[in-house]
């Protein structure tokens, strides 16, 4: 009877082990969420201070520009479709003890096969609609292959890799549209303008809200029943904080984390699909204002949680917004969100922030 009562208690030290650790890779404290906001945004108005000669009005447009009517709040709601999504990317490689700082070139590859699919279906319609975004998650899945691969059989580190094929993606892009996709009466650089019946249903015209949102909360319910009631959930979740532990229980810690890694580059594609179908109608460049780095502050803002993101999500792209609104009312430049997302980033990411006593 002791060897059941020694191994149950074994079990029950390692996942204490598991959930310390847990703790330490990402904070999970909603303090932390709020405290990291608000004092971001205390910080910003310090800088107003300085640099507006009327920082309250500066502050109140920041803060509120995107309720002040129904087209910028329209606007909120479509760029916070793509940062939820971009975010959910981050989140299953993050969750998988992987980190996919490539989301932005898997976004942007799969915002041009959407495109040039969506382009190429004669009629349009929903079924290009589909093709286009399925080809979009497929362009993310298979951008993320090669830091997969390299990582699970040589141990490469994936933050370099991901990050150093954002650059890669970004040139592989514009060589593609350069020399076959172009619209060759446009001086920009950018696909012809896809037919309206391959648009994403907008939902407040003439904003470009659209239906890309429900895409979205689908998304995020998906994601939850799959981390919290799900079994290949849960391993994929102890394969990334302990690989070897996960290996003492039976489970394949590298298939998961190939796995997650690949749903973690279709999720970004999918994101670029998105945003050309709901947002630009045409791959055009510099389309995305680094929507994929902007998820990954969205990701630990929201803790890595479906909910948290989707709330997460629709506050920063009110910031965005409202930095729009800023930069028309007052001398504070739209660059001050990037600030705000550098204080955003140190802040979430320190262990004692909001915490009783720090990190244990």
């Amino acid at each position: 009877m002791t060897a059941p009562v020694e191994e149950s208690k074994s079990t029950s030290s390692a996942t204490s082990i598991l959930r310390a650790r847990a703790l330490r890779v990402v904070p999970l404290g909603l303090r932390q969420s709020i405290l990291a906001v608000l004092i971001g945004i205390a910080i910003c108005f310090v800088i107003m201070l300085f640099v507006a000669d009327e920082p309250l009005v500066a502050l109140q447009a920041f803060v509120f520009g995107t309720f002040r009517n129904p087209y910028s709040f329209g606007s909120m709601i479509a760029i916070a479709t793509i940062l939820a999504t971009t975010a959910f990317a981050s989140t299953i490689a993050f969750r998988a003890g992987a980190f996919n700082i490539g989301t932005e070139g898997q976004l942007v590859l799969g915002g041009l096969t959407a495109a040039v699919v969506a382009g190429a279906i004669p009629g349009g319609g929903i079924l290009a609609q589909v093709a286009a975004l399925g080809a979009a998650a497929l362009a993310g899945a298979l951008w993320i292959l090669i830091p997969t691969v390299l990582r699970v059989r040589w141990r490469t580190n994936e933050i370099l890799t991901t990050l150093m094929f954002n650059y890669i993606a970004a040139n592989v892009a514009l060589f593609l549209v350069n020399n076959f996709f172009r619209d060759r009466d446009s001086g920009a650089v950018e696909t012809p303008p896809l037919d309206q019946s391959v648009w994403l249903l907008r939902i407040l015209p003439p904003s470009a809200a659209n239906i890309g949102v429900l895409f979205v909360v689908i998304l995020a319910t998906v994601l939850w029943l799959w981390f919290s009631r799900t079994r290949a959930g849960k391993r994929s979740e102890v394969s990334g904080l302990q690989p070897s532990f996960a290996e003492y229980l039976g489970i394949d810690a590298t298939k998961h984390l190939r796995t997650s890694m690949l749903l973690s580059g279709a999720v970004a594609g999918f994101a670029g699909g998105l945003a050309i179908l709901g947002i630009s109608h045409a791959y055009i460049e510099g389309f995305s204002p680094q929507y994929g780095f902007l998820g990954i502050t969205v990701a630990l803002i929201g803790r890595l949680r479906p909910l948290g993101i989707l709330v997460a999500a629709a506050l920063y792209a009110s910031l965005i917004t409202g930095a729009t609104a800023m930069q028309s009312v007052s001398d504070v430049p739209f660059s001050l969100v990037f600030i705000l997302q550098g204080i955003l980033i140190l802040l979430i990411t320190s262990q004692r922030i909001g915490s009783r006593g720090g990190a244990q």
